[in-house]
């Protein structure tokens, strides 16, 4: 019986049913699925969140699968659904509920038309009737989800949503509230999507509401519901607001100065929208009273951070007008960067990015004088992001910006052992100030991530970094943490790239120079390798064969003897992924040192014959059909005299059975894939054609697997095109016995000759 575990672990319980459905035959695999589905239904009918939580991320995961009928599934799933909206009440757990339910919306289609009806139904009955919170709040998320991901079957609702959603709206709890609005703001572009004489009426009554909503004796809640609707109309209406821009801008100003915090937070938000509809009548009429209420709301540290993002925004919606403001901004930015007491603002690191990106080299002189409070508060995500916007707006800045932050990722980087090492690849300087006023939003392996992840990404274009990757990088491919490691090594990996395209340097070994870095790239392609190999993580293991793999400059460190036997080892990893990026590797290899490379590969291709033919595993008969494939492909040179056993090896998988019983659809899959690589790459088979076609075309009519019946589609075309083989007899019985197969042919073949022009522009 299939064991679901709740702790984030339904990525394994998708992988765990996709190696069931090729191992077990069709009776078989239907009878896992139900012990499958009933322990679903369990966790469901718990009562223990976690369980709920598992239940509905396995649900998530097996909604994309391609499991027997498809409407059976549909069925399955949109009971779960009924179960969880019926009987739960955690919020966590309706939130996570309706995203599965958009998902299966989604993915469902036409098969998904009548629960998707019967959904929204609902969900407009709950808004309807009497107030109870979490009905009203599972309301709000399924028509958001709904409006979101079927949008044709939501579209008949609307004039009832425009009715029904003002309640949500006004509701007294907030997280109703803000849902509703996210609900609002799916139904507006639904409307906008769609031509209808109705949308100025939807509009007009939908303003009409939040007009009540913000009448004389009005509650809190309905005040703040309605203001964030007027927001939401002004993003999403077109032109609509625009005869009723005075009303909205009255509206708001006399608000500005409300006692209620929320309402006030909710004006601050809104003023960069009204800023940003109508531009010049907003620096006209409005400027002055909107900044002097944004830069007021800087000084209450309750609300500072809503007045940064407002600044921000606004920055974006007058480009050039907040010129005259730019001191005082200034000022405001460096107290909360680096405040004399707390925490620095992140809000505040993220505005000065904004800023820059809105007013360009005209913010150069304030950014300069910001940028010792920026990196005091420390390595942040938000810091990276804001400084490269601010490189992008000021080239002027990129080369103070780059030295400062490589000591900033120094300082993270350097172990203990480290700590004294001084290389001429790294900064010059460490500004000791600085590192010990650092406060961090990050500490540990996080921190020591984002440090990596930001010296892969960033702008250091002119720094030459393989000594800063030799000192202060390379022991971490040996860090206990996975993501660390796994960071570290695509670090390495791209910055041996970039020093390929930085200098023109010769790695010529009699160059001295050339020399030096010759053997600096030497030792860091040899530490990846050994981690590619020995590393627990397959991940590790992934992403640098997938690195190797991604660019050839690599290739001249690689076909060296010890590089190859590290990678001949990679040939038998244990993740399918790893073996199949090593096969590429070394078949593109085999143009730099085919004496060492040709023997390891054809002794692989013998060991990938006999795991085909005599395995007792499927699912190792499978991996090995689909690695020759990749095999032929990478390396054509060294197949062509193994046509024979090869045509055989597939012609008997093939034997066994496409249809029926005895058909493993991962194993027949794999198979024509490879016969479609034989053909694609040009390989003499039209003497194996009528052995192939009928087996083909048997697969090509299997009702019973549609991936398997594309494939057969791909295989079919790819041998018509790389051979003139497909004979017009053989296309006339395809196309009578199944209509779906004149689709498939139709589109493959216009994939192919899209492929082929595309290759030749190349």
């Amino acid at each position: 019986m299939p064991v679901i575990v709740v702790d984030g672990s339904a990525l394994a319980l998708r992988k765990h049913v996709e190696e069931e459905a090729r191992a077990l035959g069709g009776e078989a695999f239907s009878r896992f699925m139900d012990q499958l589905y009933d322990r679903i239904t369990s966790l469901l009918e718990s009562n223990d969140v976690a369980d709920n939580l598992g239940a509905l991320r396995a649900t998530d995961e097996l909604i994309d699968l391609k499991l027997g009928a498809s409407g059976t599934k549909v069925s399955k799933f949109s009971n779960y659904m009924r179960i969880v909206f019926d009987t739960k009440r955690d919020p966590e757990i309706l939130i996570l509920a309706s995203k599965v339910l958009g998902h299966l919306a989604r993915a469902g289609g036409a098969m998904t038309a009548d629960e998707v009806e019967c959904q929204v139904k609902n969900a407009l009955q709950w808004l309807g009737g009497e107030r109870v919170e979490y009905r009203r709040f599972a309301a709000v998320l399924i028509l958001k989800e709904m409006a979101e991901n079927a949008s044709t079957v939501f579209n008949v609702h609307v004039a009832e949503f425009v009715d029904a959603i003002g309640v949500a709206l006004r509701d007294p709890t907030l997280a109703v509230r803000e849902r509703a609005v996210e609900a609002l703001r799916a139904c507006l572009r639904v409307i906008e999507q769609r031509e209808t004489r109705w949308r100025v009426q939807w509009y007009y009554r939908m303003f009409e509401a939040t007009q009540d909503g913000l009448g004389k004796n009005a509650s809190v809640h309905s005040i703040h519901g309605s203001l964030l609707a007027v927001g939401e109309l002004l993003r999403n209406s077109g032109e609509f607001m625009m005869s009723r821009y005075r009303e909205v801008a009255e509206i708001v100003l006399r608000y500005l100065e409300h006692r209620n915090p929320l309402v006030r937070l909710s004006i601050t938000s809104l003023l960069p929208r009204i800023a940003h509809f109508l531009r010049d009548r907003f620096v006209s009429n409005y400027l002055t009273i909107c900044m002097n209420h944004i830069l007021a709301v800087l000084k209450i540290p309750t609300e500072r951070a809503s007045g940064f993002i407002a600044l921000g925004e606004m920055a974006g919606a007058l480009d050039g007008e907040l010129v005259n403001y730019l001191p005082t901004i200034t000022s405001h930015l460096h107290e909360a960067i680096a405040p004399r007491r707390g925490r620095p603002s992140l809000e505040a690191l993220a505005c000065v990015g904004n800023i820059a990106k809105a007013m360009g080299p005209a913010m150069e002189t304030h950014v300069r004088c910001l940028l010792d409070a920026m990196f005091s508060a420390g390595l942040s995500s938000v810091l990276v992001e804001s400084l490269e916007q601010i490189t992008i707006s000021i080239p002027s800045l990129l080369p103070t910006i780059q030295d400062r932050l490589l000591e900033s990722i120094l300082t993270v980087l350097s172990k203990p052992h480290n700590t004294n090492t001084r290389t001429s690849g790294t900064p010059s300087r460490v500004n000791t100030t600085n590192t010990t006023q650092q406060v961090s939003e990050l500490s540990g392996s996080a921190l020591e991530q984002l440090a990596l992840q930001t010296l892969t990404r960033f702008n250091f274009k002119g720094h030459d970094l393989l000594e800063f990757a030799r000192e202060s990088v390379l022991v971490y491919l040996e860090d206990d943490d996975g993501a660390t490691r796994k960071d570290a090594a695509l670090c390495c990996c791209k910055l041996v790239v970039n020093s390929f395209s930085i200098t023109q340097i010769s790695l010529n070994r009699t160059s001295r120079t050339g020399g030096k870095r010759r053997r600096l790239i030497e030792e860091i392609v040899e530490k990846l390798l050994i981690a590619a190999v020995a590393d627990a993580d397959v991940s590790v293991r992934n992403s640098i064969f997938s690195s190797l793999h991604g660019n050839e400059g690599f290739d001249d460190f690689l076909a060296q003897a010890d590089s190859l036997t590290a990678i001949f080892s990679a040939l038998n990893d244990e993740d399918l992924q790893v073996r199949e990026y090593a096969i590429l590797v070394a078949g593109r290899l085999s143009e730099k040192n085919p004496a060492y490379v040709f023997p390891a590969l054809r002794r692989h291709l013998i060991q990938l014959l006999t795991y085909l033919g005599q395995s007792a595993d499927s699912k190792c008969r499978e991996e090995s059909a689909k690695l020759l494939g990749c095999l032929i492909r990478s390396c054509e040179r060294l197949i062509l005299p193994y046509i024979a056993p090869i045509h055989k090896a597939l012609l008997a998988k093939l034997c066994e059975g496409t249809v029926g019983m005895n058909a493993n659809s991962g194993i027949i899959s794999g198979v024509l894939v490879t016969v479609g690589d034989l053909a694609r790459g040009g390989f003499a088979m039209r003497e194996y054609i009528p052995e192939l076609m009928p087996k083909i075309v048997e697969a090509l009519l299997d009702g019973a697997a549609a991936t398997k019946r594309e494939v057969a589609v791909a295989t079919l075309v790819r041998l018509y095109r790389a051979q003139g083989m497909l004979t017009a007899s053989t296309l006339n019985k395809t196309k009578s016995d199944n209509t779906f197969c004149n689709s498939l042919l139709f589109r493959e073949e216009k994939m192919e000759t899209e492929n082929q022009d595309e290759m030749a522009e190349m």
